[in-house]
């Protein structure tokens, strides 16, 4: 994180930067999710009356459409709105009663990011930038995944939470042809976004066991675009409308002399 701020604050001090001023850019993106250590988004464990819980994300995937509005020859502005699938694997091992379960969740939600850029040019087409922002994360509903001899039940804390985001990337603009990012990007909720219970019932005695994960929903994505290439809108001229009257009275007024 400290990395890419200093990255960014180095960029806005450059006096070579450049942003496609007065332009929108529409684009589409694929975004593969990948699990990280990282704001303790990795795997957990824990383990009760030597009963061990495993809860591991797994590859996810994003997709959606970007916006981009040229604000000044220095900053962009891009929002749109993203599809996300993150992956999960639940890990249920009991020793005692010989017994492992292994299954898998997936939480499903929406994205509308808005991200302020900042470019440098490393070449004539090629461009390198690095933007900061927020998020709204939309969660529809929560989850139920049942099993022989137990239940996960994964609780949404909220319908609406908002994010931090980061972004380094780079992109190709062709002079017809659009352009083509790649970048990778860090995406923070400010708290955790779901807890998920786990209820096992022990097969050896039929006690009923349970345990409990706090899902962060922190991720790294590798950052796939492509925007429809755009024409640099026109600066509108303002013009005095002509007052007919005046104009007839003058004409009439020359004529006559």
């Amino acid at each position: 994180m400290k990395f890419i701020l200093y990255i960014f604050i180095f960029l806005v001090c450059l006096p070579n930067l450049f942003s496609q001023e007065k332009v929108t850019t529409f684009g589409i993106q694929l975004k593969p999710i990948v699990p990280v250590e990282f704001f303790n988004a990795g795997k957990q464990e824990k383990t009760t009356n030597n009963i061990q819980y495993i809860n591991e994300p797994k590859f996810g995937m994003s997709f959606g459409m970007v916006i981009r509005r040229g604000l000044t020859k220095n900053l962009s502005l891009e929002t749109g709105l993203n599809f996300l699938r993150r992956n999960y694997d639940l890990t249920i091992n009991d020793p005692d009663s010989s017994y492992q379960s292994i299954s898998d969740f997936s939480i499903v939600n929406y994205e509308i990011p808005l991200l302020l850029l900042v470019y440098v040019q490393l070449g004539r087409n090629t461009f390198m930038n690095v933007a900061g922002g927020a998020s709204i994360d939309v969660y529809p509903s929560d989850l139920f995944v049942g099993g022989e001899n137990f239940s996960n039940t994964i609780i949404k804390r909220g319908w609406i939470q908002p994010s931090m985001l980061a972004n380094l990337g780079w992109e190709y603009r062709t002079e017809k042809s659009g352009y083509v990012y790649l970048g990778v990007s860090l995406h923070r909720p400010f708290n955790n976004i779901f807890t998920e219970f786990i209820d096992y019932e022990r097969s050896a005695g039929g006690s009923v066991e349970g345990e409990s994960f706090d899902l962060t929903g922190s991720y790294f994505t590798i950052d796939l675009r492509y925007f429809f290439h755009e024409e640099e809108q026109e600066k509108r001229v303002k013009t005095k409308k002509i007052n007919r009257k005046k104009a007839m009275r003058k004409i009439r007024e020359g004529k006559a002399k």
